[in-house]
């Protein structure tokens, strides 16, 4: 039966994502020529020491590994090597004549000398994992890996510590490129109203660095769906560099506090910032005004602004309510002017929120007159005599609640300025308003 060369540890797995780079220098003995290690049980004298130089990399990192091999034989020289990767790492390239797999790396014609010393510097990519690890390394006497029985060389056992290693920290996933705020069924960019490019995802090592080889699939989906709308275009996504690019992303319904999430397996995931969805956003050339909808209620607004400013509107996807009497009715209506960046701007708008005749009817309350109007807003404002300002989160920003009090010469805006009914039976509430603005009746 042959006798088997030196495989250090348990068998290896297949690698995961990584590069090598291989360079071979001959230096001097490390050991005395001629002499053999008293600890290396081979019969036939044939030993090599091994160091293995770093014992540590961080999660998901490109390092370079140095192999320093000394032959320990008395007179046969060490002719190849293979080197195979610990599992979680992957072998891609390696220059001059080294044959590569995805596993392992083989030097033929190394011819080191008894006593000489070779190091193979060998540069690989870490697994996202962090846990211990373990080369495992093949030596024969022969310049081609092969020959009879007794070829193999063995490892002197004062170097088995150098096989073993650890992997330290995690990988985590960030949003580099971060979603930002348009319109229902438009494609989310980095930049407001789909100006900007696609949403990007970076894969970070364990030092908080872009982990530049990795080829992982990125997921996205769902971290806050405010307005429960259905998001389009989210197919995994490989990453290219360490690098994932979602170029096709939708969302069907409005919402404000909108969030995405980013996993892959095995490592730490990402949520991006919160971003608003609108019904319709409008250019403004001096006015402008906008038009959003439900099955039960209709939002419009207009106000005026710059050349490059927009109003955003939109109906559904917000949550909250006012004095503990009121029972809200329609769904809320998000309003604001926005610049070309989408920050909001501070504006004076005229609103109207249309209740349909069916929800007018299940309230009870079939008299416009009875109607009134539950506002949140960024700032303080006075509420509706006989009722307090509460407060509330809508999409991670804190708001100020209550009910609006009727227009008159003391009371400026935000306030109610009239409620009828249509000839459809509709109620139809106008208000004046400032400012970031929800409403709902």
């Amino acid at each position: 039966m042959r006798k088997s060369g030196l495989i250090f540890g348990a068998p290896v797995a297949v690698l995961a994502a990584g590069v090598l780079a291989v360079a071979i220098a001959v230096g001097p003995a490390a050991a005395q020529a001629g002499s053999t290690s008293s600890t290396c049980s081979s019969s036939a004298g044939k030993c090599f020491l091994l160091a293995i130089s770093p014992s540590g990399v961080p999660a998901g990192a490109n390092a370079s590994f140095s192999f320093t091999i000394t032959n320990e034989a008395s007179t046969q020289q060490l002719g190849s090597v293979q080197i195979t990767a610990p599992s979680g790492f992957v072998i891609t390239s390696a220059p001059g004549s080294a044959s590569l797999t995805s596993t392992s790396a083989l030097f033929l014609n190394l011819a080191i000398a008894p006593g000489a010393t070779t190091t193979l510097a060998v540069t690989a990519t870490a697994p996202c994992g962090a846990g211990n690890y373990q080369w495992a390394l093949l030596a024969k006497q022969s310049n081609d890996f092969s020959g009879p029985p007794g070829n193999d060389f063995q490892l002197d056992p004062a170097s088995t510590g150098s096989l073993a290693g650890t992997v330290t920290g995690a990988c985590s996933l960030a949003f580099t490129g971060e979603p930002s705020g348009t319109a229902a069924g438009h494609v989310i960019t980095t930049g407001f109203n789909s100006s900007g490019g696609p949403v990007q995802v970076e894969v970070l090592d364990g030092t908080g660095h872009l982990a530049t080889t990795s080829t992982v699939t990125i997921s996205i989906g769902f971290a806050s769906n405010p307005g429960s709308g259905s998001l389009s275009g989210a197919a995994p996504v490989t990453a290219s560099g360490g690098v994932a690019s979602f170029g096709g992303l939708s969302i069907d319904a409005p919402g404000v506090g909108y969030a995405l999430t980013a996993s892959s397996p095995g490592i730490a995931p990402a949520t991006s910032t919160d971003f608003t969805i609108y019904g319709s956003i409008g250019s403004c050339s001096g006015a402008c005004s906008g038009t959003s909808f439900s099955k039960t209620t209709i939002g419009a607004a207009s106000t005026s602004g710059t050349n490059g400013d927009a109003l955003g509107i939109g109906v559904g996807g917000a949550s909250y309510s006012c004095d503990a009497a009121y029972q809200p009715v329609s769904d809320p209506v998000n309003v604001d002017l926005l610049d070309a960046t989408g920050k909001a701007q501070n504006a004076q708008f005229t609103a109207t929120l249309e209740i349909s005749k069916s929800a007018v009817q299940a309230s009870g309350h079939t008299g416009a007159s009875t109607w009134q109007v539950c506002y949140a807003d960024t700032v303080p404002f006075t509420p509706r005599p006989g009722t307090t300002l509460g407060t509330t989160v809508i999409g991670g920003v804190p708001y100020h609640t209550g009910l609006l009090p009727d227009c008159s010469s003391t009371q400026p805006a935000p306030c109610v300025q009239a409620r009828n009914k249509d000839n459809a039976g509709d109620v139809v509430i106008t208000l004046l308003a400032a400012g970031d603005l929800v409403f709902r009746g």
